[in-house]
């Protein structure tokens, strides 16, 4: 990669990582969010069992997580400084939880402006012009569901990040690149170590070095044997046994009862769920993947592996019981492959005729009114609102939230800009909640009944929950300034580097 594509990348993530934290949320609430960070704080203790929640009982009677513990091992730095800080702020007395959580809610806004800076060297590298590959990646980045989970504690992005590094460190490899290879590698770890289920994915993702040096494959092999090493040394301190992964049955085929084409179709185009409404530049990929595969070997290897991504994808989890991957923004099991696919999006930018422009604008536009709507008002507010929560059915019942998946009536995403739009004119009428503390708090969100009903009338911004908490107006405004000030510092430095990456022939 040539300096000024560096150059580019570097602030690129710097910009992106000042605007997730801008408008992130400040908060990890999520039952699957909760359980993971309380085993990063276990593991600053020497333990990994986890108070009950979404958790499978070992045969010490203890509970322990069911997810996989790469994304709590590398927030253990993050964790521990929250945790340090908390320590020395005796004056937050119960709230000292939340705050914890404050700190440790960044973590995804770090990840996802990895994302960013891994997908436009990737795209870089296969020679996609400066231009067009910094709008591909402006798009993944505020066009997608990407940004609302930048947001969240939840492994996609960490999963989305080890699955493009696969494929990119793989494609520069071949084409080239001396690291590449450690970078696959560094991908296939992060993939597999966030969750098991990625293991096909991610040596996938090894495609591009059949055709590298032999010695090329070395690094994604060792990387492999140690995430698969880290998962089994974790699941015998947790149940006894390498066979039991902590998914129970969900792991099992008998969790595969969904019809494929009923899936498919959610996954694909349904109303609640559907990738061609929350992604929707994603119909821009067909015309980028037939420019990719001519584009020479390398390139045509990276578009069978991104096709066959997909692919496998889409039937892996249009059969899996819990398909939607609720509660969620959009189709939660995909996210980890929007930056592949996008990968698609940036060959179709690159040369694209005038029409194909004006489409792309479109599009883009389109998909920045769905995120918005998702980054303004968080998901869990909006189903409690529709009623989807607390759930009413059985998570295996055909019927669980069949109105918000398939009745365009109440999609989600006219969900979110009604709650908006009113939430925003109750905010300007001088009608902001307030939080106030009373009531016994539940134990997964630490909110009493009466402030979680408050804040449906929330927007899903840290700020605006500072104020609501009753902080000093002054310095939570203050931070909001600087940070406003340090992103458009970052994309200045962005705008200056783009145009001398331009320059180069």
């Amino acid at each position: 990669m040539s300096r000024p594509s560096a150059r580019t990348g570097l602030w690129l993530g710097v910009a992106a990582f000042l605007g997730f934290a801008l408008t992130g949320g400040g908060r990890i609430v999520g039952s699957d969010e909760v359980t993971m960070l309380e085993l990063a704080r276990a593991m600053l203790h020497g333990g990994i069992a986890v108070p009950v929640g979404a958790t499978l009982d070992g045969p010490d009677g203890r509970h322990y997580t069911k997810n996989a513990a790469g994304q709590a091992v590398l927030a253990l730095p993050l964790v521990a400084a929250a945790e340090a800080a908390a320590d020395r702020l005796p004056r937050l007395g119960p709230r000292r939880v939340l705050a914890v959580r404050f700190a440790v809610s960044f973590f995804n806004a770090l990840i996802a402006a990895l994302v960013l800076v891994a997908f436009h060297a990737l795209v870089r590298a296969l020679s996609v012009r400066a231009g067009p590959a910094l709008a591909a990646t402006a798009m993944l980045g505020l066009t997608t569901p990407l940004w609302v989970y930048a947001k969240s504690f939840m492994a996609e992005p960490l999963q989305a990040l080890g699955l493009l590094l696969a494929l990119s460190g793989s494609a520069r490899a071949a084409l080239g690149e001396r690291r590449g290879a450690w970078w696959a590698g560094l991908g296939v770890m992060l993939a597999v170590s966030a969750k098991l289920s990625m293991l096909p994915f991610a040596l996938l993702g090894l495609w591009p070095l059949r055709g590298a040096e032999p010695r090329d494959r070395v690094p994604p092999l060792l990387m492999l044997a140690l995430a698969l090493a880290g998962h089994g040394a974790y699941d015998l301190a947790r149940f006894g046994t390498v066979l039991e992964t902590g998914y129970g049955a969900q792991a099992t085929p008998a969790a595969y009862s969904t019809p494929l084409l009923v899936g498919l179709y959610g996954l694909l185009l349904s109303s609640g769920k559907g990738i061609a409404w929350f992604a929707p530049a994603l119909w821009l990929a067909p015309a980028g993947l037939r420019r990719l595969r001519g584009a020479g070997p390398t390139h045509a290897r990276t578009a069978v592996t991104i096709a066959l991504a997909w692919a496998g994808a889409l039937l892996l989890y249009a059969r899996f019981q819990h398909w939607a991957g609720d509660g969620s923004f959009g189709p939660r099991y995909l996210v980890p492959f929007l930056p592949l696919a996008f990968v698609l999006v940036a060959f179709a930018l690159d040369g694209a005729s005038r029409s194909r422009r004006v489409i792309a604008r479109a599009l883009a536009a389109l998909g920045l009114i769905v995120q918005v709507g998702g980054v303004a008002v968080y998901f869990g507010a909006q189903m409690r609102e529709a009623g989807d929560y607390p759930y009413r059915l059985a998570l295996d019942d055909p019927h669980f939230m069949s109105d918000s998946h398939f009745n365009p009536r109440f999609s989600p995403i006219a969900g979110h800009w009604r709650m908006l739009v009113r939430n925003a004119g109750e905010h300007l009428a001088g009608r902001a909640p307030r939080l106030m503390g009373g009531g016994e708090p539940d134990p997964r969100l630490g909110l009493s009944a009466a402030d979680q009903e408050a804040l449906l009338h929330a927007l899903d911004f840290w700020w605006l929950y500072a104020l609501y908490a009753g902080l000093p107006a002054a310095p939570v405004l203050g931070a909001l300034a600087l940070l406003l000030l340090l992103t458009g510092w970052a994309l200045a430095r962005l705008k200056a580097a783009l145009a001398a990456d331009a320059a180069v022939p």
